[in-house]
């Protein structure tokens, strides 16, 4: 059964000054003791360990770490200010497509609020980490994370009428796929690194976010009428093609390494080959059965989006979904 959404968000706005980090905690601040400690998880960083970074040295091994680290903030912070609080601007200001509580719209604003901290944040540690290691990030091209073209395609394939309403399924199904990758980063980390610090702050919030977003997508589900759940299911598939792309992340590779001076042949092999040595393989496998489609797709299932037929069907053929007799993929979200 739904959430009474607007009672859930009345509850949620009484708690936000004593939760938010914004209103109720000082924020961690690099130092230059700790610069020197896990400033991104190397588990993240397979190019670490191919043998041609490590017979490069300690010192290039350090500036791969360092950069890569002050890119994945970067990516953070634009995703937060850029995309994210904007969708809370406008959920709070337009609605969501359906009947929204004033006290959800409420509940909209403070996230944002959030987000924009968050990016504020993010943005601060990467001016410590160039300040206090003396490497310098990457400089910024036109390269985006994939929320980026995902929000523009849903803008893109959306039925005019049904604007608010796939966005809002977009904001729904980010931030849930956001904060579950974050929580399990963060069982990676080293307890007393800088990462591990200003995760967890970050997710202080996302936490209560996430949970806001689970309900608001079974709200927004259950309130549309049966014309509109089959245009929203219609861009589903193409919405998820574009934000699980792994093509931003790879790019960030290729710069790093050509920073260091490697062609860009050599830095294309040596990423795919890092890739290889870490996981494996590419795999062939649906995409549905690939380790980034299992939030979204339990997200989907919670709300009863996957219980809609013709939703299902789009999602099959997509690749996003295989018929349970054939794949145990439905088994692993059931």
């Amino acid at each position: 059964m739904a959430v009474d959404i607007g009672k859930y968000a009345e509850g949620y706005l009484q708690e936000w000054d004593q939760r938010a980090t914004v209103r109720a905690r000082q924020r961690y601040r690099l130092t230059a003791d700790a610069v020197s400690k896990e400033l991104y998880p190397a588990l993240l960083m397979p190019i670490l360990k191919h043998p041609e970074i490590v017979a490069l040295g300690e010192e290039a091994r350090r500036r791969i770490a360092v950069q890569t680290a002050c890119a994945a903030q970067e990516a953070i912070a634009g995703i937060e200010a850029d995309v994210v609080a904007e969708l809370c601007s406008r959920l709070a200001r337009e609605g969501a497509g359906v009947p929204l509580p004033g006290a959800a719209r409420q509940v909209a604003l403070t996230i944002g609020t959030d987000e924009l901290y968050h990016a504020y944040v993010a943005r601060e540690f990467v001016a410590d980490i160039e300040r206090l290691s003396g490497i310098p990030a990457v400089a910024a091209d036109d390269a985006r994370p994939p929320l980026y073209a995902a929000v523009a395609f849903i803008h893109a394939a959306a039925p005019d009428g049904l604007q608010r309403s796939a966005e809002t399924m977009a904001l729904c199904i980010a931030e849930h796929f956001v904060t579950e990758e974050l929580f399990g980063v963060s069982k990676d980390t080293v307890s007393d690194s800088p990462f591990h610090f200003i995760l967890r702050e970050h997710l202080v919030d996302e936490g209560r976010h996430q949970v806001f977003f689970r309900h608001l997508m079974r709200h927004l589900w259950e309130a549309s009428g049966e014309d509109a759940r089959t245009a929203l299911g219609q861009v589903l598939p193409g919405f998820l093609d574009a934000f699980l792309n792994p093509g931003f992340q790879r790019h960030l590779d290729l710069r790093i390494l050509e920073g260091i001076g490697f062609t860009g042949d050599d830095s294309t092999r040596i990423a795919t080959e890092a890739v290889t040595l870490a996981y494996g393989p590419p795999s062939d496998c649906a995409k549905g059965m690939r380790p980034p489609a299992r939030h979204p797709l339990r997200l989907l299932k919670e709300a009863g989006i996957l219980d809609h037929q013709p939703t299902r069907e789009r999602l099959i053929e997509g690749g996003w979904l295989v018929d349970q007799v054939k794949s145990p993929i439905h088994r692993g979200i059931d």
